[in-house]
């Protein structure tokens, strides 16, 4: 099992048909107009199992942390029990969606990780910031 893809989203929902369906993803930053204040996000991740993966129940645990490490929310476990996958296809993708709504103290970095027997598997940067205060230049000039 690994990871083929992760990222954060406004929004995002995997339906029965197993399409995996975003809103706004691909951000890196979050621009809050306060601190301490809340945000919302999804993290949105692709899980890839082979015919080695099959009938093994495998766990993983995603955690948001801070620059230093700590959490900042409580882990969530998702756990995969990936059946037999058949011979022509060689391997599947589990898409999957887990909402965050954490408690922002300060601006920062942070990271979103996913992990599985203590070994890292994925990791996710995100920027908390603050926009500049009324008569403070902005962060640089536009790019385009």
């Amino acid at each position: 099992m690994d990871v083929a893809f992760a990222f954060l989203a406004d929004s995002a929902v995997v339906p029965p048909d197993r399409k995996l369906y975003v809103l706004g993803g691909g951000f890196t930053t979050l621009t809050m107009p306060t601190l301490p204040g809340r945000a919302t996000f999804a993290v949105v991740a692709g899980f890839r199992f082979t015919a080695a993966d099959a009938k093994s129940v495998h766990a993983v645990e995603v955690r948001l942390v801070d620059a230093e490490g700590k959490l900042v929310l409580p882990p969530a476990t998702l756990q995969f029990q990936a059946a037999a996958i058949p011979k022509e296809q060689e391997e599947i993708t589990v898409s999957t969606v887990t909402y965050m709504s954490p408690m922002f103290g300060e601006p920062g970095r942070y990271r979103v990780e996913y992990s599985s027997s203590d070994r890292l598997l994925a990791g996710i940067g995100l920027t908390v910031a603050q926009p500049p205060r009324p008569g403070e230049p902005a962060l640089g000039p536009r790019p385009n």
